[in-house]
């Protein structure tokens, strides 16, 4: 299972790996509430988290860590992005009893690039496509002046595939 997890949107994915053949066996993406206090936002994140381990059963969870640094960000923004990404670990570690592996993300462009140059945010749902063989499950606004244009939601869902992919490459298959 791969996810990336931000206050906005947390993309997940598991990848199913059989007979030597690796496929998307299910993508999805989950908006974490802004109503309540913090408690109840985070518990219901927790609450999402084990119930998809429950559903999906994977047998490894990796997860895209925080970036230590974001000079566009506030302190608060990052406190909110440390806070639900803790969360989520610890969801993931109370329900297993094993903790998520934590993959940065220079590191995950790294292991799924096709070309010398790792792919840029906008560029991962073609690479995760292409190592995949599929057409990528884009998400479209239904509304609005964008209307029938890519969702944000959609890069979510290809960064959560880039982390199952990337654990795979390096857990799996052992190259980097």
């Amino acid at each position: 299972m791969g996810l990336d997890a931000s206050t906005t949107t947390i993309g997940l994915s598991v990848l199913k790996y059989d007979d030597g053949y690796l496929s998307l066996d299910h993508v999805e993406y989950y908006k974490p509430p802004k109503e309540g206090n913090i408690f109840e936002r985070l518990n219901a994140v927790r609450e999402f988290i084990i119930s998809k381990i429950d559903e999906l059963q994977p047998t490894d969870i990796a997860i895209e860590d925080i970036i230590q640094y974001m000079p566009k960000s506030t302190a608060a923004t990052i406190i909110a992005l440390a806070r639900l990404n803790l969360t989520v670990c610890m969801a993931i570690y109370n329900k297993t009893g094993s903790p998520p592996t934590l993959l940065d993300v220079n590191k995950i462009r790294r292991a799924i690039k096709l070309e010398k140059l790792q792919p840029k945010k906008e560029q991962i749902p073609d690479v995760v496509c292409a190592h995949l063989g599929i057409s990528f499950p884009y998400v479209y606004k239904k509304q609005g002046k964008n209307k029938g244009k890519f969702a944000p939601e959609s890069y979510d869902m290809a960064d959560s595939i880039a982390v199952a992919l990337c654990y795979y490459k390096l857990f799996v298959e052992g190259k980097e």
